[in-house]
């Protein structure tokens, strides 16, 4: 019968509506991935429940927390709410780094390059952060906060820091153009051109975007060299490397279009609308595109959610409607439980009642005129209608209970008749040498009818389980009765009554 709850039970667990641990690790992996791709999170709400769970969940789980705060700060970023994601950091960036790597994120994306400078200092003050990426954003910070000196001199020492053959990647795609873009700002165009060059022949035959940008960034130097014929050959030398993803571009179309410009004032001092008119049609063109995709895009994505809507709505339904068969399962069980339990208190008590019967009937069987526990036993046996109850119940064993009560007197017992207690106080004077009068006349004004019953029973030697028989009451009422007498006759607890009454 446990075993049957206990699955009911595990039953109800199963149809509640709370997420789920694994539940939460999908949000969160899933909500990674989105970042990773350079998603907006600012649809994923239920970032916001993780990281509550995440917050109460016992033991500690350092990495889920740590992983539902950064994502749930971006979240909130994306939404907006800008203080509230650097207040979800902050409370974490004491006892790790990578929420000060977020922090720094956020602010380089707000351009807020004095905080972005702070969180980056804080950030190498570990050791083990002083790597390329970290001092390559270092010196772009000193660029932007106009010293150049200490940018320069970073960039000269970035190469020292190069570990990895990942490290190497982002030092030819990243790193080294990006030096020699602000060698050229500071003046060093011969500087520049060099290593820009560099890239070039790191790339020629392997990555056409790369060389196509780095011929784009020697047009600029050599503009600004006044190397016209060098700026138009590199220009030339860009179109015809770059590839669909890099004309494509929005950035790089842009800066080409901007240097061509520039090229094209130069040479003949005046300013061609045409082909930034191209471009911005062009831009104005993938732009309406994209929002079409978009909105396409949230199209279906509002009907996929309708549609989940009526998925989980349906799927609550049926867990209410199996909630309430698992309910109305359960009462039927427990009432069932009680029933049987109740009816198996009763059969036992029954079997008890007609065993201490059987012994009331051995023991008053003996034929004997003498005054003693049997006569009297034998006389409330007369008075008591047993023989109804055994009647009701026409077993074997009862049956030969009547035949034995029978034998007791010549006479047959009135099936109705109850005890007749005037009778018995006679007859318990007639045993017990005046016991009832005594008992009245000392305790009488102290005892009430019931108690003095009672006594009366124990001077006959009848057992707690007799007298509840013969008074039809329960043994804790009888247990009751007696503690309640000894606390009347001011006795100690384990005395016996009955001896106690007739030695006083």
């Amino acid at each position: 019968m446990r075993i049957y709850l206990f699955l009911l039970i595990s039953f109800l667990v199963s149809c509640t509506n709370h997420l789920t641990k694994s539940d939460y690790e999908q949000i969160l992996d899933a909500a990674e991935t989105l970042l990773n791709e350079g998603e907006s999170l600012s649809e994923e709400t239920s970032l916001c429940e993780a990281l509550e769970y995440y917050r109460n969940l016992e033991p500690k789980d350092s990495t889920r927390l740590t992983q539902a705060t950064i994502l749930t700060a971006y979240h909130y970023w994306w939404r907006g709410d800008k203080p509230q994601a650097f207040q979800l950091l902050e409370t974490l960036a004491d006892s790790d780094n990578s929420a000060l790597e977020v922090l720094y994120d956020l602010a380089s994306k707000d351009y807020d390059v004095e905080a972005a400078y702070g969180y980056m200092c804080r950030i190498l003050q570990d050791e083990s952060a002083r790597n390329l990426d970290n001092l390559h954003s270092l010196a772009t910070l000193y660029f932007y906060m106009d010293r150049k000196d200490d940018c320069i001199r970073l960039f000269d020492e970035l190469p020292q820091y190069i570990k990895t053959s990942r490290d190497s990647v982002r030092y030819f795609e990243r790193i080294l153009p990006n030096h020699a873009d602000i060698i050229s700002e500071c003046g060093d165009i011969e500087k520049a051109i060099e290593l820009q060059e560099t890239v070039v022949n790191h790339f020629i035959g392997q990555d056409n975007w790369w060389v196509a940008k780095a011929y784009l960034s020697l047009a600029r130097y050599y503009i600004l060299q006044g190397n016209l014929e060098q700026a138009e050959r590199h220009i030339q030398l860009c179109e015809e490397y770059a590839d669909e993803y890099f004309t494509s571009n929005l950035s790089a179309a842009i800066h080409m279009q901007a240097v061509k410009s520039i090229l094209f004032y130069a040479k003949y001092n005046r300013f061609d609308l045409k082909e930034w008119a191209l471009l911005s049609n062009q831009i104005d063109e993938n732009s309406r595109m994209k929002q079409y995709v978009n909105n396409a895009k949230e199209e279906n994505i509002r009907n996929l959610n309708e549609r989940n809507l009526k998925l989980t709505i349906e799927k609550q339904r049926t867990q209410i409607i199996l909630t309430y068969v698992a309910l109305a399962l359960l009462l039927v069980i427990a009432l069932s439980v009680f029933y049987y339990r109740r009816k198996k208190h009763q059969i036992i008590e029954k079997e008890e009642e007609l065993e201490a019967l059987r012994q009331l009937v051995s023991e008053s069987q003996v034929n004997t005129e003498q005054k003693d526990d049997r006569f009297f036993k034998r006389i409330v046996l007369q008075q008591l209608g047993v023989i109804r109850m055994a009647a009701s119940n026409p077993t074997t064993a009862n049956q030969e209970l009547l035949k034995r009560m029978k034998e007791i007197t010549s006479q047959e017992v009135n099936v109705d008749a109850l005890l007749n207690w005037k009778d018995l106080y006679q007859t318990m004077d007639y045993i017990y040498d005046g016991f009832y009068t005594s008992l009245v006349e000392r305790f009488g004004n102290i005892l009430n009818e019931k108690e003095i019953q009672l006594c009366c029973l124990l001077k006959a030697n009848f057992s707690t389980k007799e007298i509840s028989v013969v008074t039809q009451q329960s043994v804790r009422t009888v247990y009751q009765r007696k503690s309640t007498i000894r606390q009347t006759l001011e006795m100690p607890e384990g005395e016996d009554i009955a001896s106690f009454i007739s030695n006083k």
